[in-house]
């Protein structure tokens, strides 16, 4: 067997090889699995494996809202790098790793927009004060009442106290505020 011949045929066997390599990994695709990712050094390989989990962190109500995934960037090829210019830290993102899934987060201020609307009462200096949010968020005093919470009736001291007197509305909250006008002073 001469030289071209050994050549022709070790090239066949290598097309053969990756050829069954490829064909192995799309059947894993196909039924849901994932590929086996072969590292070889000095050769380019994805730096990240899954696609990223975009959200954002509410921090006045601790609640966490997913975000869609900006068009046209190719996960597999965006390191850290590229990912800070993307998602800067100025701007409230925090990158961070979860097994194999990066999970890139923004940071802010306020409510989510389930909690926005929600308004909770509250004791402040001795009245009754209309919060935003539901009880036990941070949410912004919306206004302080003129009623005296040790005016108020033992079942309303006791709802406002155990953080129970949540309402899904400003409408809500007025309505209830209304029901007390007899224990103004």
């Amino acid at each position: 067997m001469g030289d071209v011949s050994r050549r022709f045929i070790f090239i066949g066997l290598v097309i053969f090889l990756l050829g069954g390599l490829v064909a192995f990994q799309e059947a894993r695709v196909s039924t849901g699995q994932r590929p086996v990712i072969l590292r070889v050094p000095g050769l380019l390989e994805p730096r990240v494996l899954e696609e990223p989990r975009l959200e954002r962190y509410y921090r006045d109500c601790g609640h966490r809202e997913p975000i869609p995934l900006p068009a046209g960037v190719k996960w597999n090829w965006a390191g850290k790098e590229e990912l800070s210019i993307l998602f800067p830290p100025p701007e409230g993102w925090r990158i961070t790793r979860e097994r194999e899934r990066l999970v890139i987060t923004q940071e802010v201020d306020g409510l989510c927009p389930a909690d926005a609307p929600k308004r909770h009462l509250a004791v402040k200096d001795g009245l009754v004060a209309i919060y935003q949010g539901p009880a036990g968020s941070l949410g912004p005093l919306m206004r302080v009442t003129n009623l005296k919470f040790t005016s108020l009736p033992p079942s309303w001291r006791e709802k406002i106290e155990n953080g129970q007197a949540e309402f899904n509305s400003e409408q809500e909250v007025l309505e209830a505020l209304d029901s007390l006008d007899e224990f103004r002073p």
